[in-house]
C-alpha cells in the first residue's frame, strides 16, 4: 500500500480544473482526447510530487505557480493569439513598461484561478488538518495507472511531434507537456551542426521568382531614406471611410503619389514592435519563440544600416520610449546603426502610450535631420502613439475622424480614433519634411509593424464586419498591414505581389541601386517578384503561408489545412501544390533560424 496525501488529491484536482478552464479559453472548445492529456500529466506529476517532503507548503506553491501560468497563458493567448513558453519569463522585465496593457487585458473572471488558494489561506488550521489526511492506493492499482498514462503520453507525444502547429501540439498534448515539449525541441536545437549559409544557398531555395530585367533599379540611387513604421496600423483602415469621413486621409494621399503594396503581412514574432525593426532592417526571419532584440544581442548581424554606411549614409534610428525597452540599445548596435535617438532625446513632453506623442516624435526628428541635410541619411522612425490599449486623450479626439455613436465603449471605436490621430501626426511629418525641403530628395517608406484590432466580444466583431463588408479573416485581415514606398519624381502605382517585412530590404535596396549580391537575403523584391510566398508563425500557428493566391493556415496534421483565396474569400481543403509549399516555406524559415544561430 501507498500513502498519499488527501492535500494532494485536492491540489492536482484543482490544477486539473484550471487547466481544462485555459483549453476552453484558448481553444473555444473541450474534446475528450485532449481533455484526457491533459489529466494523464497531472496524474504522473501527482505521482512524481508525492515523493517531496513537507507537502504543505510544495503543494501550495505549486498551485499558486500553476494558476499563475494559466492566468498568463489565458491572457498572453488574448492579445498575441499565440502560445505562452517558459521562455516568456525572460521577458518578465518588460512587464512594468507594458502594465496599461496587462491591465486593459485583466478580466474579473480571471480571479477565480485563485480561489481555491485564497480559501486554503484564509482556513490555515483546516489546510494543515487535510495535509495530514492520508489515502492508501494499492501499489498494482498504481502501477498499473502509471503505466496507463506514461503510454498515453507517449502516443500523445509521437502525434504532436508529428504536427507543425503550435495549437495543434497544443491540443494534442497539453500545456504542460507542450511545455516538455518545447523544452525539448530547444535542446535539440542547441546540439544542431552549424550550417553554412550562403547568398547561393538561400537564393536557391527561395519561394519566389523575379523578372530577369529589374524596374526601376538604382532608381532613387543617391536620394536620402526615410522609413516610418506605425505602431499597430492595419491595412483595411486605409482608403476607409466613415459615414463620408476619411479614416487616415493623410496616408491616403501618400498612396496616390507612391507605389502602394495592398497584399502585405506582418511577420513579427515574439518581440512585436521590435521585431518589425529587426525584419526590416535585416530580411532575416523572426525566430518567433525568442524577441530578435535579444537573439542578436551582442552579435553583428548583415543589415540595411550597414549597407547604406558603406555607401556613404549616416544612419540613426528615432524612438519616443527608453532605449532599454524591448533591449532595443543591443539590437541597434547589432543592425549597425551609428546613432539612435530615445527619450533621453524627446523627452516626457505630451506622452501618449509609451512615449511623447507622435507630433513631438516627428517635428524633433526633422529638426534632427533638417541639421545633417547636407549628406546622405537613413532615418528609421518608430512611431507609438497608436500603442495598446488606444487610450488616447480626450485633448486628441479633436484631431481624429468622428464616429457614430455604436463605436463608443467598444475597443475597434478606440483603435479607430487611435490610428486616426497616427494619420493626423503623420500629415504633420510629410509636412514639415516639406517645409525643411527634405521631402522631394528623400525616398520615403511607410509600414505597419503588426495587427492591433482586438475582436474579442460580439460588439467589436460586429463593428469589424461591417466595417470591411465581410467577415474579417485571422490572416488576410487582421496580419494584413499597409506597405507604402514614395520615390522622388516617381507616378503613384498599385502593386499586387504579396510580401510581407522580410520584403522590405530588398525592395528598397533595388531602388537605392545596392547590390546585395553578397549578402544572405531571405526577403524579395517586391517591385520585380512575379511570384512569392511568405511565412508567417508566432500571431498564426508556424506553417502559416501566403501566396499571391491564397492564404494557407495548417490543420490538426501535416496533410491537412484551410486554403483561403485571396481575390474572393472562398475556401478550401488542402492541395498536391499546398502541401508542397508548405515543406518548402518550413525549410526555409529554419533555414533563416539557422542563419541567425551562426551569427558571432
Amino acid at each position: 500500500m501507498k500513502k498519499f496525501s488527501f492535500l494532494a488529491l485536492l491540489t492536482i484536482f484543482s490544477l486539473g480544473i484550471k487547466s481544462l478552464y485555459t483549453r476552453f479559453e484558448i481553444l473555444g472548445t473541450l474534446d475528450a482526447s485532449g481533455a484526457a492529456m491533459e489529466v494523464s500529466f497531472l496524474v504522473i506529476f501527482f505521482l512524481l510530487t508525492n515523493l517531496l517532503n513537507k507537502k504543505l507548503l510544495v503543494y501550495l506553491i505549486l498551485n499558486i505557480i500553476g494558476s499563475f501560468f494559466f492566468l498568463t497563458a489565458v491572457m498572453y493567448f488574448d492579445y498575441y493569439n499565440s502560445l505562452v513558453t517558459y521562455k516568456s519569463l525572460a521577458q518578465a522585465g518588460q512587464l512594468g513598461d507594458i502594465r496599461t496593457s496587462i491591465y486593459a487585458l485583466f478580466k474579473a473572471k480571471y480571479l477565480w484561478f485563485f480561489l481555491d488558494i485564497l480559501f486554503m489561506s484564509l482556513l490555515w488550521k483546516y489546510t494543515k488538518e487535510l495535509s495530514e489526511k492520508i489515502i492508501r492506493i494499492q501499489s498494482k492499482l498504481i502501477v498499473i495507472l502509471a503505466a496507463i498514462n506514461i503510454i498515453f503520453l507517449s502516443i500523445s507525444f509521437y502525434r504532436a511531434s508529428q504536427q507543425i502547429s503550435e495549437i495543434n501540439q497544443y491540443n494534442t498534448i497539453g500545456f504542460f507537456a507542450y511545455q516538455l515539449m518545447e523544452i525539448s525541441s530547444e535542446t535539440s536545437t542547441l546540439f544542431r551542426g552549424e550550417r553554412d549559409i550562403t547568398p547561393e544557398l538561400v537564393a536557391s531555395k527561395k519561394p519566389s521568382h523575379l523578372n530577369t530585367n529589374s524596374k526601376l533599379k538604382g532608381i532613387a540611387k543617391g536620394r536620402n531614406l526615410i522609413i516610418v513604421q506605425l505602431e499597430s496600423v492595419q491595412n483595411f483602415l486605409l482608403n476607409k471611410r466613415i459615414e463620408g469621413a476619411e479614416i487616415t486621409p493623410n496616408l491616403n494621399r501618400l498612396i496616390k503619389e507612391s507605389y502602394y503594396f495592398p497584399n502585405f503581412y506582418t511577420q513579427v514574432g515574439k518581440g512585436n514592435t521590435s521585431d518589425a525593426e529587426f525584419l526590416v532592417n535585416s530580411s532575416i526571419y523572426a525566430l518567433g519563440n525568442e524577441p530578435m532584440s535579444t537573439a542578436i544581442a551582442g552579435k553583428v548581424v548583415p543589415s540595411l544600416p550597414r549597407q547604406l554606411k558603406q555607401a556613404g549614409y549616416y544612419t540613426a534610428t528615432f524612438h519616443a520610449n527608453e532605449v532599454s525597452f524591448w533591449s532595443r540599445k543591443e539590437m541597434y548596435e547589432a543592425l549597425g546603426f551609428e546613432k539612435y535617438f530615445d527619450q533621453d532625446y524627446f523627452g516626457k513632453e505630451d506622452f501618449i502610450a509609451y512615449g511623447v506623442s507622435d507630433e513631438i516624435l516627428y517635428k524633433k526628428t526633422v529638426e534632427k535631420l533638417a541639421e545633417i541635410k547636407d549628406k546622405k541619411f537613413y532615418a528609421h522612425i518608430i512611431a507609438l502613439s497608436s500603442h495598446y490599449p488606444y487610450d488616447l486623450p480626450e485633448i486628441k479626439s479633436q484631431y481624429t475622424v468622428a464616429l457614430p455613436e455604436e463605436y463608443n465603449e467598444s475597443i475597434v471605436g478606440s483603435y479607430i480614433k487611435s490610428v486616426s490621430y497616427a494619420d493626423y501626426a503623420f500629415g504633420i511629418l510629410v509636412e514639415a519634411l516639406k517645409t525643411s525641403g527634405l521631402y522631394d530628395d528623400s525616398m520615403i517608406v511607410v509600414y505597419g509593424d503588426h495587427q492591433g484590432v482586438q475582436t474579442q466580444n460580439k460588439k467589436d466583431t460586429t463593428l469589424v464586419n461591417e466595417l470591411l463588408g465581410h467577415e474579417y479573416h485571422p490572416i488576410l485581415d487582421h496580419l494584413n498591414v499597409p506597405f507604402i514606398v514614395k520615390i522622388p519624381n516617381q507616378k503613384g502605382k498599385t502593386v499586387n505581389s504579396v510580401g510581407g517585412l522580410i520584403d522590405v530590404n530588398p525592395t528598397i535596396a533595388n531602388l537605392l541601386g545596392l547590390d546585395l549580391g553578397k549578402d544572405v537575403i531571405f526577403g524579395t523584391d517586391l517591385i520585380n517578384a512575379t511570384s512569392n510566398t511568405i511565412g508567417i508563425r508566432f500571431y498564426a500557428p508556424t506553417g502559416t503561408f501566403v501566396t499571391d493566391e491564397y492564404a494557407f493556415t495548417p490543420g490538426k496534421t501535416n496533410d491537412s489545412g484551410l486554403l483561403t483565396s485571396i481575390s474572393d474569400r472562398l475556401e478550401s481543403g488542402v492541395t498536391e501544390e499546398a502541401k508542397d509549399e508548405l515543406k518548402k516555406i518550413i525549410h526555409y524559415m529554419k533555414l533563416s533560424d539557422d542563419y541567425v544561430r551562426s551569427f558571432k
